[in-house]
C-alpha cells in the first residue's frame, strides 16, 4: 500500500495516525482552552455581572439548583423570596399546585440537568462550604466547566475520531474539525448552564458509534449500547431528537436485529424511566412542565351573558350549579389572558380560595363564534384548568406589552421559513459553512465514494431527513412558538443538529480540497462562519448582528 501526504486509509498505520492526533489534539486544546478561559471571567470585566446569569432561561436552571442543593425542593419559593431573590427570577417558570396543595413556582425546563447540577453542587458544597447564594461566581464557574468544557472537549475529541476514520484528503480532516472548534453557534452556548450543548455531544457520541457499528461490521455490543444510551439522552435534552434516536434505531436494527434488541433498547428504556421518574419527582406528573401550555378537558357548556359578572369576581349560579365534579366552598374568578392565539378570546380561571388544589376549572368564550345581535347568545365552555403559565404576572400573558417583539412570534410561516435558512436568524447566513454540509448530504445519499470507494449513504440519508423534519417541525409551530428560540443569538433549536451537519461536510469539502479555488471557497465560508460565531462568544442570549442590522431595512422580521 503507497501512502501519500494527502490522503490516509481509514485503517490508519501508526506514523499516519501520530501525525494527524498531533495536530487534532493542537486544534481541540486551543478550542477548550479558549471555552474554559470565557467561563472563567464570567461575571467579570467592564460588564460586572451581580450573579453569572446572561438570560431568564440560564437563571430558570441555576435556580432549580439553588433550591434542589439548599432545600432540597424542586420548588422556587424560597428562592425568589430570599433577599437576594430578585437576581434569581425568571420569566421561564411556571405555577401550580403542590403537593401541600398551595400554588408553587417551579422552572419550566426539564428537570434532568438541573438534578444533575444539584449533585455536583452539593458535592462542592460539602466539601468546600461554597454556596450559591454568597459565592454564586465561583461555583457557577466551577459547575460550567464540568458540564460544559469537558463535555465539549469530548465532542470534539469524537469528531476528530470519525473523521480520521474516512478516507479523505488530511486537509479535509483538519478543516472540518477546524471548524467544529471554531465555527459553529455551540462554542458561545459553552458559558451559560443549556441543554444545546449536551445534546450535541450526545448526538456526536451517538453518531461515532452508529458509523463504527456500520463501517467495520464487526457489530460490538458497546457500540450499540452506547448509540441507544446516547441518543436517548440526546432527546432527554432536546425532545425533536427523538427523530434522531428512530433513524438510529433502524440503521443498527438493519446491521443487527440481535444486538439492537439486546444492546440498543434496554439504554433507551432506562433513560426514558430516568425522565418520566424525574418529571414525577418535580411535579408529580410524568408530563414535562412546559407542555402545560393549555387547558384540559371540556367539562360542560353554558349559554348566557355572564361576562360582567365574571369580570367582577363571581361565579354565576348557572355555571356553579353545574360543577357537580368540582365543588367550590369560596369560588374565586380571576382574568386569564392565556393561551395566545389569533381567535378574540375571553377567559377566566376559577380556583377555590379554601382547596386551590380541587377546584380549578377554566371558562372560555370564542367571541368570534358569538352572535352580535343577540346579547344572551353568548356561549361558554368550562375546561379543567390545566395551564400552567397563566398565573398574575407572568411574562406569557397576551396583555404583557413588556414581552419582546421576537417573542409574540411571527405570524407569517414564509417569513419565519426564509429567516430559519437565509434571514436574520438564517442557518447559511449565518453559519454558511452549512451551504456545504447540505451538498454533501445529497452527495453521500447518491454515492458520493471517499478515498476511491468508501461510502457514507446511511449518514447522508440520515442528514436529509432530520433536517426536513426538524425544519418541518419549528415552521408548522403555532404562531406563538415561531419565535427563532427567543432573544439568543442564533436559531438554537437546530443546534443539536450540529453534528450530523458537520460530518455531513466530508465528501465536498474532500472534493473542494483537491484545487486551490476550493479550498478558497472553504476557507471564505469558514472565515464568516467563525467571525459570526464568534460575535456573541460572551452571551449567547443576545439578538443575531444579522438581526440587528436587518432593522434598518424595514422588511417583515
Amino acid at each position: 500500500m503507497t501512502l501519500t501526504n494527502e490522503t490516509c486509509p481509514a485503517e490508519l498505520p501508526n506514523w499516519c495516525a501520530q501525525r494527524h492526533w498531533s495536530i487534532f489534539w493542537i486544534l481541540i486544546v486551543a478550542s477548550v482552552a479558549v471555552l474554559a478561559g470565557r467561563v472563567c471571567t464570567i461575571g467579570s470585566g467592564a460588564g460586572k455581572l451581580s450573579k453569572p446569569f446572561y438570560s431568564a432561561n440560564d437563571r430558570s436552571r441555576w435556580a432549580t439548583i439553588r433550591s434542589l442543593g439548599d432545600h432540597g425542593t424542586f420548588e422556587l419559593d424560597e428562592v425568589l423570596a430570599s433577599d437576594n431573590g430578585k437576581e434569581w427570577d425568571t420569566i421561564d417558570k411556571v405555577r401550580s399546585v403542590g403537593s401541600d396543595g398551595n400554588f408553587h413556582f417551579y422552572s419550566s425546563k426539564p428537570p434532568l440537568i438541573s438534578v444533575a447540577g444539584a449533585g455536583v453542587y452539593r458535592l462542592l458544597n460539602a466539601t468546600t462550604g461554597l454556596n450559591l447564594e454568597t459565592d454564586a461566581l465561583i461555583v457557577v464557574r466551577i459547575l460550567l466547566i464540568v458540564f460544559n468544557v469537558i463535555p465539549w472537549g469530548i465532542y470534539l475529541w469524537f469528531v476528530a475520531r470519525m473523521i480520521n476514520s474516512v478516507p479523505v484528503r488530511d486537509w479535509a480532516r483538519y478543516f472540518i474539525l477546524g471548524c467544529a472548534c471554531f465555527a459553529t453557534y455551540l462554542l458561545p452556548f459553552g458559558v451559560t448552564l443549556n441543554n444545546h450543548l449536551p445534546a450535541a455531544v450526545c448526538v456526536m457520541i451517538a453518531l461515532y458509534c452508529i458509523s463504527e457499528i456500520v463501517r467495520k461490521k464487526t457489530h460490538l455490543s458497546r457500540h450499540f449500547f452506547s448509540a441507544g444510551l446516547f441518543g436517548a439522552l440526546a432527546v432527554a435534552f432536546e425532545l425533536p431528537a427523538l427523530s434522531f434516536l428512530g433513524l438510529a434505531g433502524l440503521v443498527c436494527f438493519w446491521q443487527s436485529t440481535r444486538k439492537t434488541l439486546v444492546s440498543f433498547v434496554p439504554p433507551v428504556l432506562m433513560v426514558s424511566g430516568l425522565i418520566l421518574a424525574l418529571n414525577w419527582m418535580a411535579f408529580g406528573q410524568l408530563k414535562p412542565a412546559y407542555n402545560q401550555r393549555q387547558d384540559g378537558p371540556e367539562i360542560f357548556r353554558v349559554t348566557g351573558n355572564f361576562d360582567d359578572g365574571l369580570d367582577g369576581g363571581s361565579l354565576p349560579i348557572e355555571i356553579q350549579s353545574q360543577l357537580n365534579t368540582v365543588r367550590f366552598s369560596e369560588p374565586e374568578v380571576e382574568q386569564g389572558a392565556w393561551p395566545s392565539t389569533p381567535r378574540k378570546i375571553k377567559r377566566w380561571v376559577v380556583r377555590d380560595r379554601n382547596s386551590k388544589s380541587t377546584a380549578q376549572v377554566a371558562i372560555v368564550r370564542d367571541e368570534a363564534s358569538d352572535s352580535s345581535s343577540d346579547a344572551k347568545s353568548k356561549e361558554y365552555r368550562i375546561l379543567e384548568w390545566g395551564n400552567w403559565y397563566d398565573y398574575p404576572g407572568s411574562y406569557w400573558l397576551n396583555s404583557n406589552n413588556r414581552k419582546s417583539a421576537v417573542d409574540q412570534g411571527q405570524a407569517s410561516q414564509s417569513i419565519y421559513a426564509f429567516h430559519l435558512l437565509f434571514g436574520h436568524h438564517g442557518i447559511f447566513s449565518l453559519t454558511p459553512i452549512w451551504l456545504i454540509s447540505f451538498a454533501g448530504m445529497f452527495a453521500l445519499a447518491m454515492g458520493a465514494k471517499m478515498g476511491g470507494s468508501y461510502q457514507m449513504r446511511w449518514l447522508g440519508a440520515v442528514g436529509i431527513a432530520l433536517s426536513v423534519v426538524v425544519f418541518v417541525f419549528y415552521v408548522f409551530r403555532p404562531e406563538m412558538d415561531r419565535n427563532y428560540g427567543g432573544y439568543c443569538c442564533t436559531a438554537r433549536w437546530f443546534l443539536w443538529l450540529v453534528p450530523i451537519w458537520s460530518m455531513c461536510m466530508l465528501p465536498v469539502v474532500d472534493w473542494l480540497g483537491s484545487s486551490q479555488r476550493g479550498k478558497f471557497v472553504c476557507f471564505l465560508l469558514m472565515f464568516l462562519s467563525v467571525v459570526s460565531a464568534w460575535i456573541p462568544s460572551n452571551n449567547p442570549w443576545v439578538m443575531p448582528w444579522l438581526y440587528e442590522i436587518w432593522q434598518y431595512t424595514g422588511l417583515p422580521n
